[in-house]
C-alpha cells in the first residue's frame, strides 16, 4: 500500500532564516507525520540559501520564486504563477494550507481533484487590521487599502467554501472565521503541536524574564526593553531580532549597554529552551496575538505568561493578563505571587494534554483520513 501523500501550503518553513510560528508549526508537525509513514511535502516561497528542492529531515520542501524584487501586485501575481508547477510535481492526495491565502486558491485550481483542506492559524478580520495600523502605518486604512481587503476577502471566502475540511488551532478564532468569511461549514479543532521536554525544569535563582519573538511593529519590542531600567534587580533575556538590519543595528545600539539585559539575536532550539527553562516568565508586548507558538512553548518549560493578549484564557490562568499597558504591574504582580510556580506546572500540565506532538499529528492523521473517505461539505 502506497504512503499516504500530503502537500503543505505554506507561507513559511521554519529554516533558512526564518523562524515563524506558522513556520514552526509547519515543520514540526511534518517531521511527526514522516515518522508516522506519511510521505510529506512543503510548497513555500524560496528563502535566501535555500535551493529549489530540498529535502528538511525526510520532508520534501519546493521553493517558488517569491519575485521580491517586483511590485505588491506583480509579485503576488508572478509568484503564484511560479508555484503551479509544484504543485503539480508533487501531485499529493492533500493539499494542508497553513491559513487560507491566494496560495490556497491557486492549489485549489491547479489540482481540483486532489482534497484540500485549510488550518486557520491566525486569521484577519478588519478589527485586526485596525490594531496593527496603531503601530504600523503601511497598514492605515486608506480606500486603496480597504478595496484590496474586500477583494481578498471575496475571494478567499469562495476558496474555503470549496475546501473538503476546515481546522482551527483555537477555538476562540472559529466566531472569528465564521463571521468575516460568512461560512456555515464545521470547523474542527486541532490544535498546534509543541515538542515538550521531559526532563525537571530548573528556574534560575536570579530573578529572569525573557522577551521571544521577531522585532516588528505590531510586536512592540520598545516596552520589553525599556523594563531593564526599572527593575535594575532583574535579569531581562530579548530572543529575536528584525528582519529590517537598520532598525535591528538602531536598537541594539540604543539598547545594547543596558547592564542587567541580553539581547541574544538569533539562537538555536537549543538555546532558546534553555531561556524558556530558567525564565520566571515570558512578557509578550504585541498589539495582538492569535494563540502564539510562543505562549505554549514558555507553557512547555513551566514558563508563565504576562500579555495583554489572553487567547483562551490562557495568560489570566498561567499568568498575568496585562491592563492599559501596565507591564510594569504585571511583572510585580507576578514576581510576588506566591502561587507562580504553581501557574508554571499547571501550564506545563496543559500543553502536555492538549498540544502533545504525538497526540496532534495523530488527530491530524486521522483528520486526513477521514477527508479522503468523505466527498467534502
Amino acid at each position: 500500500m502506497n504512503a499516504l501523500r500530503v502537500c503543505f501550503v505554506s507561507p513559511e518553513v521554519f529554516s533558512w532564516g526564518i523562524h515563524g510560528g506558522i513556520g514552526y508549526v509547519t515543520k514540526t508537525l511534518s517531521e511527526k507525520l514522516v515518522e508516522l509513514g506519511v510521505e510529506v511535502y512543503i510548497v513555500t516561497p524560496k528563502r535566501a540559501g535555500q535551493k529549489e528542492v530540498e529535502n528538511l529531515n525526510g520532508i520534501n520542501v519546493y521553493g517558488y520564486n517569491p519575485y521580491s524584487n517586483k511590485s505588491s501586485l506583480h509579485r503576488i501575481g508572478l509568484s503564484r504563477i511560479n508555484s503551479q508547477k509544484f504543485y503539480r510535481i508533487v501531485n499529493a492526495e492533500i493539499y494542508h494550507s497553513q491559513e487560507a491565502s491566494y496560495n490556497t486558491f491557486i492549489a485549489q485550481n491547479t489540482l481540483p481533484k486532489a482534497k484540500h483542506v485549510i488550518t486557520f492559524q491566525d486569521p484577519y478580520n478588519i478589527k485586526e487590521w485596525k490594531k496593527i495600523a496603531k503601530v504600523d502605518k503601511k497598514y492605515k486604512q486608506s480606500p486603496i487599502f480597504r478595496s484590496r481587503l474586500l477583494i481578498e476577502k471575496l475571494l478567499l471566502s469562495h476558496t474555503c467554501k470549496k475546501a473538503h475540511a476546515l481546522y482551527t488551532q483555537a477555538n476562540f478564532l472559529i466566531p472569528r472565521v465564521y463571521e468575516y468569511y460568512g461560512l456555515k461549514t464545521q470547523i474542527k479543532l486541532i490544535p498546534n503541536p509543541i515538542i515538550i521536554k521531559k526532563h525537571r525544569m530548573m528556574k534560575s535563582r536570579t530573578p529572569t524574564f525573557c522577551f521571544l519573538g521577531r522585532w516588528d511593529p505590531q510586536k512592540r519590542v520598545e516596552i520589553f526593553l525599556n523594563l531593564p531600567r526599572v527593575f535594575p534587580k532583574i535579569k531581562f533575556i530579548c530572543m529575536g531580532h528584525s528582519h529590517d538590519p537598520f532598525f535591528d543595528s538602531y536598537m541594539r545600539e540604543k539598547y545594547g549597554k543596558i547592564p542587567n539585559l541580553i539581547l541574544t539575536g538569533f539562537i538555536s532550539e537549543n538555546e532558546k529552551s534553555d531561556v524558556l527553562e530558567k525564565s520566571w516568565g515570558l512578557i509578550n508586548t504585541s498589539i495582538r496575538e492569535a494563540l502564539p507558538v510562543s505562549f505554549l512553548e514558555a507553557l512547555a518549560h513551566e514558563t508563565p505568561i504576562i500579555s495583554g493578549e489572553d487567547p483562551e484564557f490562557i495568560t489570566s490562568k498561567f499568568g498575568y493578563k496585562v491592563i492599559k499597558d501596565d507591564f510594569r504591574k504585571a511583572l510585580t504582580l507576578l514576581m510576588n505571587d506566591e502561587k507562580r510556580i504553581k501557574k508554571g506546572k499547571e501550564g506545563r500540565k496543559y500543553v502536555e494534554e492538549k498540544h502533545d506532538l504525538e497526540k496532534v499529528a495523530r488527530i491530524q492523521l486521522n483528520a486526513y483520513e477521514s477527508v479522503l473517505k468523505s466527498d467534502g461539505f
